[in-house]
């Protein structure tokens, strides 16, 4: 074979020629006899990869340092990988073309391989007309998507599910430790479920052609450029919509919102935040609003090289708002050269109402939905009941109510939202079943109100219409764990973070994974990388603070929650603040934080419970610790009406009422928790504390033996006041002994 040290040495190469391939690098293409071969992000990584090293073997640990730096991957994960670039590749494993397994190794790359030192990059493209496929049509050469071969792509997760339920641990510790769930949070959720369902071609006669390979584009806020700085709700809620719209087309993924806000100020080159957020393209601009005058300017950047592909400026009057967010949204599909299908382009333009005045109210509805605190969530919904004012067959604006009661009621368990969130989705269904925001909505509603079977079958359904959905997998990787399902969950995780590995959203649902499942050194190097991807977030911050304190690195754990609190004061931050303090000892402070936690999410048995249990501690107040726990009592059935498989809550419950001296239910309560999950450490762990309450230290050990032996951490049962009378047991001291942390991939 030809020796090709020159192709992986060359510092000058502008691609490879690999055998009949032409690997462009500054495009990101690869082409064959002048057709184009679309491969996602990280498939073109791996080809380069090989490519470059050819003809040596890389090996599984060379591959994960170079395509996913900085992460856990497994072999199973590249082998898929390079499954999907030899499917794209037509190259057959048994005689390959292109790259050859070398068995317990890694691969290699069989092909001959020369360096392009003297390729002229070509000058950027004209603006091309927006152009509508005709039904039945193809370009030469170009690949028709069709729902098997999608299927084929996608991991499969229907039959790997984990019989023996794995311990769904670490939810809440010792007081009720609040961890913040990022990646069941809405704005996930709209994105992928906004991803396209691709026609079958050869039964229609009519698709989707992608004639270029898939594009990626950040969709930056719209900077407030307005005399009076009142209008930034136009340019975020502008940015969503049009992150929205463009995620409904094929082969076009979209950066998470919440990814692309974190560079709102700017700071960063385009180039730079391209690469942190692992797409080609970004958009970014202003708006200027002043009376009834509108000005809206954006410029689409190349993320490779840094200049414009176009840019525009919109001058018009306020009622023609619509009109210039569906001008932006054509030019952009048409510089990503996207070639559509006649019924969704129809789709495409259809706008969603006709009343300016409702869209522009529905806008501030976006802006707010996924701001800080409830206080944001309580002005999204005024806009978007507004808007429903102005057009009551507005389906977008009940889309956004229903998804602001679901995150409502997850943010606050306020019970009285569920029933509202049900009503708003069930008027946009009438109005407009086919929209992906009202599917977005339930989605939304199916995980926060217990009911996940049906979240399961929406997120297998998403990605199965798109593999490279990263968002996708983390819906579907929360419903699978949520029912116990535990290396399916792990599966879809991992699978997200494979899709897309610059994306925070992903690496933060695999790190609470990690936390939930006592694997607890895994979830803080994971913690800490999202706190690197979105570093202005106060969730990360929080999150990593907990895996802290369950380390039992307390003082690590204190600096990670004030950063989080300093970034943005929120419940969950004082409450974990205050559970801190709790296991330190400094009841008084503990109850301070917890107080100002109960301020802003009243609602919430959880945190009541925490503020009794800091009282308790401190002499002099336990009357007045009982009639927060009975406040607790109150809150958590209104919770279980919404989710009666909640068994932490049933055990909390119990817990709650031995504390409150109401003892009549208490055992049934407890009874009922393991019934619905015995494996779970929490479960396990209030049973203990309501035993001692109970006056049965021998039941006690027992249940805090099994809750350690699922996966709760020792340091925060040694840290915790409540079973002082316990510690001069041998059984108590003997459990205390640390255990080796779970390997990835086993079970407890």
């Amino acid at each position: 074979m030809e020796n090709n040290e020159s192709a992986a040495t060359s510092q000058q190469s502008t691609g490879y020629l690999v055998g009949d391939l032409i690997i462009d690098l500054g495009q990101r293409r690869v082409t064959r006899g002048g057709s184009d071969i679309p491969l996602p992000h990280l498939s073109f990584q791996l080809l380069v990869t090989l490519a470059r090293s050819a003809p040596d073997v890389v090996t599984f640990d060379q591959l994960t340092e170079r395509v996913w730096p900085g992460l856990v991957i497994t072999p199973e994960t590249i082998s898929q990988r390079v499954k999907l670039v030899r499917d794209a590749l037509g190259d057959d494993p048994h005689a390959p073309r292109y790259i050859a397994g070398v068995r317990g190794s890694g691969y290699r790359m069989v092909a001959t391989v020369r360096p392009l030192k003297d390729r002229r990059r070509p000058a950027p493209a004209r603006e091309l007309p927006y152009s509508i496929k005709p039904e039945g049509a193809a370009e030469p050469g170009a690949a028709t998507a069709t729902p098997a071969a999608n299927a084929a792509a996608a991991t499969d997760f229907t039959t790997a599910s984990s019989s023996a339920a794995a311990p769904h641990a670490l939810a809440w510790l010792g007081a009720a430790l609040v961890i913040a769930l990022l990646l069941i949070a809405p704005w996930a959720i709209t994105r992928y479920l906004r991803a396209p369902k691709i026609a079958d071609t050869a039964a229609s006669g009519a698709g989707v052609v992608i004639v270029q390979p898939p594009r990626t584009i950040a969709v930056l806020p719209l900077i407030d450029m307005s005399p009076d700085r009142s209008n930034a709700y136009l340019g975020d809620g502008l940015a969503q919509e049009l992150s929205a719209r463009l995620a409904r087309l094929p082969g076009v993924r979209v950066a998470a919102t919440t990814s692309a806000f974190a560079f709102r100020d700017r700071t960063t080159d385009a180039r730079t935040i391209a690469q942190a957020l692992g797409v080609r393209h970004i958009l970014e601009g202003s708006v200027h609003r002043e009376g009834d005058r509108l000005r809206v300017t954006a410029q689409l950047i190349d993320g490779a090289s840094g200049y414009d592909v176009w840019s525009q400026t919109y001058n018009r009057t306020w009622h023609d708002l619509l009109a210039i967010e569906d001008e932006l949204a054509r030019s952009i599909i048409t510089s990503l050269r996207v070639v559509l299908s006649n019924e969704l382009a129809q789709r495409v333009a259809q706008p969603p109402t006709t009343q300016a005045s409702a869209f522009d109210l529905y806008l501030a509805g976006l802006a707010k939905l996924h701001g800080p605190g409830t206080a944001s969530l309580d002005e999204a919904g005024e806009s978007f009941r507004r808007a429903l004012a102005e057009d009551p067959k507005f389906a977008l604006a009940y889309a956004g109510l229903c998804e602001r009661y679901a995150l409502g009621y997850d943010k606050t368990r306020d019970a009285a939202l569920i029933p509202q969130a049900e009503s708003a989705c069930g008027k946009a269904l009438k109005l407009d079943p086919s929209l992906r925001e009202v599917s977005a909505a339930l989605g939304q509603l199916y995980l926060v109100s217990g009911r996940y079977e049906q979240a399961t079958t929406m997120y297998r359904d998403a990605v199965s219409a798109d593999p490279e959905n990263a968002d996708g997998y983390v819906g579907l990787g929360e419903a699978l764990d949520a029912q116990h399902r535990t290396a399916d969950a792990e599966r879809a995780f991992r699978k997200a973070v494979d899709v897309e590995p610059t994306y925070w959203g992903a690496q933060n649902a695999l790190g609470n994974f990690f936390f939930r499942h006592a694997r607890t050194a895994a979830a803080i190097a994971t913690f800490r990388r999202v706190t690197e991807l979105i570093p202005a977030s106060p969730l990360a911050f929080n999150n990593l603070g907990a895996a802290l304190l369950v380390s039992g690195d307390f003082e690590g754990a204190a600096v990670a929650f004030d950063r989080s609190l300093t970034l943005e004061p929120t419940s969950s931050a004082y409450s974990n603040s205050g559970t801190v303090y709790y296991f330190l000892g400094r009841y008084a402070d503990a109850a301070r934080m917890f107080t100002r936690a109960t301020e802003l999410t009243g609602q919430d048995h959880r945190i009541w419970g925490n503020l009794a249990d800091a009282l308790w501690q401190i002499e002099g107040r336990r009357v007045e610790a009982q009639s927060d726990y009975r406040r607790a009592i109150g809150l958590a059935h209104q919770s279980l009406e919404v989710n009666a498989r909640d068994a932490i809550s049933w055990s909390q419950l119990a817990y709650y009422s031995s504390r409150a001296r109401d003892d009549s239910d208490v055992r049934a309560y407890t009874s009922r928790a393991l019934q619905l999950n015995p494996d779970d450490p929490n479960v396990r762990y209030y049973s203990a504390l309501t035993a001692l309450e109970l006056g049965d230290p021998a039941a006690a050990l027992e249940s805090l033996s099994r809750a350690v032996q699922l996966g709760y951490p020792p340091p925060l049962v040694r840290a915790a006041p409540d079973f002082a009378s316990l510690h001069s047991d041998a059984r108590f001291q003997h459990l205390l002994v640390p255990a080796p942390e779970p390997q990835p991939g086993s079970l407890r």
